[in-house]
């Protein structure tokens, strides 16, 4: 019996070690084949399941707005308010169903996009040698100006079309991007019925809030104004889009441009990594409209 228990033993140590290599080639890529396409099931159930939850709620709010009107119809006495309910449901559920998305992008394929595009926007710098902090800039479009030298006055307008800034002052040159949160905060717009303000206060609340309801880039921001010193100050919890660090990270480059484009004054940001995320926007108080 000792002898049985020894054998297999032995038989089952010899088969453990001689199964990873009993693994072939062919079995490695049916096995990679199998995982493909259990991820790609994965990600097509949550779009259907992300889909679906717009489309209940769309449904949701059409009931309301129908039921809302037959009240009207019923009750003549809450006739007006009753209408206005149901006119206001049904709208939005059309408008839910109709702007459902069709396709969902992971936080984790935009986090790769956007270290592509620092990885970028940092060997031009480096390539160049600028040696000044970023600086968000207002042009017929707002240009994300990065400058030869620390401390030298804003070229002119003109010159930050181009992508390489060589005005005729040497000094003054640099490089101007086109700032990841200029698209950002043009779907914003789009998305408002008023205008934004144009009160550091208004535009901080808004930005804020588009963050977290609208973008869905940050589980929380909260935000101070101090306009004697001219400077806004975002605490954002759960940043999403890789390391918020980067220079033109899409939250502080929405930010920073909103203010922008609100203000019509240069915005220069401030990041400090800590828990929460720190933003800082100032601005020059002597420029402001």
């Amino acid at each position: 019996m000792a002898s049985t228990g020894e054998t297999d033993a032995t038989r089952s140590a010899v088969t453990e070690s001689e199964s990873p290599e009993e693994t072939s080639p062919a079995d490695l890529r049916r096995q990679l084949a199998v995982l493909e396409a259990e991820n790609r099931q994965l990600r097509e159930e949550y779009a259907r399941a992300q889909q679906a939850t717009y489309r209940r709620t769309a449904l949701g709010l059409f009931i309301v707005g129908v039921a809302g009107i037959a009240g009207g119809l019923i009750f003549p006495d809450a006739r007006a308010v009753l209408f206005a309910l149901g006119g206001t449901g049904v709208f939005a559920g059309v408008l839910t169903f109709v702007l459902t998305p069709e396709r969902f992008v992971s936080a984790r394929v935009g986090a790769r996009l956007f270290q592509a595009l620092r990885a970028d926007r940092d060997a031009t710098v480096d390539e160049l040698g600028l040696e000044g902090d970023p600086v968000y800039v207002p042009t017929d479009d707002v240009r994300l100006f990065v400058p030869r030298y620390q401390d030298r006055p804003l070229p002119p307008d003109s010159a930050l079309s181009d992508l390489f800034v060589v005005p005729e002052t040497p000094e003054q040159g640099g490089v101007a991007f086109h700032p990841t949160g200029r698209p950002l905060f043009e779907a914003f717009e789009d998305t408002r019925s008023q205008p934004l303000g144009e009160t550091p206060h208004t535009i901080a609340a808004t930005a804020a809030d588009a963050l977290v309801e609208l973008f869905e880039l940050a589980d929380g921001v909260e935000y101070a104004v101090d306009t004697d010193t001219g400077r806004v100050t975002f605490e954002v919890v759960g940043a999403g889009l890789g390391d918020p660090t980067g220079i033109d990270h899409p939250i502080p480059s929405f930010l920073a441009v909103s203010l922008v484009e609100t203000l019509g004054i240069p915005v220069r940001v401030e990041i400090t990594d800590d828990d929460p995320l720190a933003i800082t926007c100032r601005y020059d108080t002597q420029n402001e409209t």
